[in-house]
């Protein structure tokens, strides 16, 4: 087999352009070890691109010079799994945000180095949880691969619990105004999740949202109320300044937040 043949035959293995050394053995045959040393010897000519060890980029054969990855979501599910797309990432997939945000935001349980990381020209945002918070995420297909992404309830409790996944405080209210108003928004649902994945904190944030702009949702406040925990924390953790004390919610609220309908 020639080379262009062995890249051709390797390109109906890949996902997102990725290729392992499991593929190359589907696609060539023979051990671990041979696929593993032409892997290698294709990456040194330029034919692949290496992304870690065992894991290669293979662009388009009719493509330029230039190697970035065909899409950020399978890359994040090669290198990071198991993970999850979430946060602000999960918010632009599910419509909930307009804000444009650079990097590929990606909840993961696989041990990190490094809170940000660039590869293939993709930017990622790492966060490390327990493996449980992995557990029970839904996926997408993109392309021919699956891979788990938050839903648009889940986003929302995450970023409840840090807004910072959400871009600050502010940008998790209007990602909740937009679920709200979405036609999808479900007080019910958000409620249910909450009582699946909140913490505390989570809890006191979202009653104290739901109070000020979303005034339908008495059933949610009722439910916060009752799940809040004890202590003070601030609103937005991000902000330095404590703010004005809302004993009810048993918080600093350091942000403004509007009331009633935007």
């Amino acid at each position: 087999m020639d080379r262009r043949s062995r890249l051709r035959s390797l390109a109906r293995r890949a996902s997102g352009g990725l290729v392992s050394v499991t593929d190359a053995v589907a696609a060539w045959g023979g051990s671990p070890h041979t696929a593993a040393v032409r892997l290698a010897g294709l990456a040194r000519s330029g034919w692949l691109a290496r992304v870690q060890r065992g894991l290669y980029y293979l662009p388009a054969l009719d493509a330029g010079p230039s190697i970035a990855a065909e899409d950020p979501w399978i890359l994040a599910n090669a290198l990071y799994g198991p993970c999850y797309i979430g946060g602000w990432t999960a918010a632009e997939h599910w419509e909930l945000t307009e804000q444009i945000f650079r990097s590929t935001f990606v909840v993961t349980a696989a041990n990190i180095r490094r809170r940000t990381r660039t590869s293939l020209g993709s930017e990622f945002r790492l966060v490390k949880v327990a493996r449980a918070r992995i557990e029970g995420v839904g996926s997408v297909w993109r392309g021919t691969a699956r891979v788990r992404v938050s839903s648009a309830e889940r986003t929302l409790v995450d970023g409840l619990r840090d807004p910072s996944w959400l871009g600050g405080m502010r940008h998790l209210t209007d990602t909740l105004k937009a679920y709200r108003d979405s036609g999808r928004g479900s007080a019910h649902k958000l409620e249910a999740e909450l009582t699946k994945h909140a913490n505390g904190a989570a809890w006191k944030r979202a009653g104290f949202l739901a109070e000020r702009i979303w005034p339908d949702a008495e059933g949610l406040v009722e439910s916060a109320l009752a799940h809040r925990s004890s202590g003070v924390i601030k609103l937005d953790p991000a902000v330095r300044s404590r703010g004005k004390m809302s004993r009810r919610w048993g918080l600093w609220v350091n942000v403004s937040v509007a009331q009633g309908e935007p």
